[in-house]
């Protein structure tokens, strides 16, 4: 959860600058600017798309069909790329004596996996698609952080470190090197 909690304050204030963008483009907003976005921004920002979809366009406020397909995609992009990385931390990285079904820890990861996904499927209607790209983005730069984190540095005891430990050791038999597992032995004897 730390992740999502440091992004809030990012994403709340990508949501609500996109909220606002067509009151400052067009010069409703009560102010000149929000920040840095001026009015001449904000039209430039207004104008942009994705695949034909305004930035600042969400399912509820769509008129367009384009926007409709543009977001429900982007949400269920959204909601699989959430999925994935947390099921990437429950089932590759997870030692085996932590996934006995009367784990606490392990039930409750397994209802944020179904609910997290589920509940930001239901309320993505109501996100722009700027905010929605800064989702599926920010859910794709993850997946990369923990497939190298776990093909890398794996928890002890779990899958992805035995498969860790049999590319090192193919590596160190190419080499002529005794394997990891020689090697720890040998150290414990001496």
């Amino acid at each position: 959860c730390l992740p999502i909690l440091v992004q809030m304050p990012i994403f709340f204030a990508l949501f609500r600058v996109l909220a606002s963008l067509s009151a400052v483009a067009s010069g409703k907003y009560g102010r000149p600017s929000i920040g840095p976005l001026t009015q001449e921004l904000a039209e430039q920002v207004q104008a942009s798309s994705v695949f034909g979809a305004s930035l600042s366009s969400s399912f509820m406020n769509a008129s367009d069909s384009a926007t409709k397909i543009v977001t429900v995609v982007m949400i269920v992009m959204m909601s699989v790329t959430q999925w994935y990385t947390m099921a990437q931390l429950s089932t590759k990285n997870m030692p085996e004596s932590a996934k006995t079904s009367d784990n606490p820890m392990m039930r409750s990861q397994k209802i944020m996996m179904t609910v997290m996904p589920i509940f930001f499927a239901f309320t993505g209607i109501q996100f722009q698609i700027g905010v929605l790209v800064y989702w599926v983005t920010t859910n794709l730069w993850t997946m990369g952080q923990q497939f190298f984190t776990i093909r890398n540095m794996p928890a002890p005891g779990s899958e992805a470190e035995k498969k860790y430990r049999a590319r090192i050791n193919a590596k160190r038999a190419r080499k002529g090197l005794p394997s990891l597992e020689e090697e720890e032995r040998a150290a414990a004897v001496a």
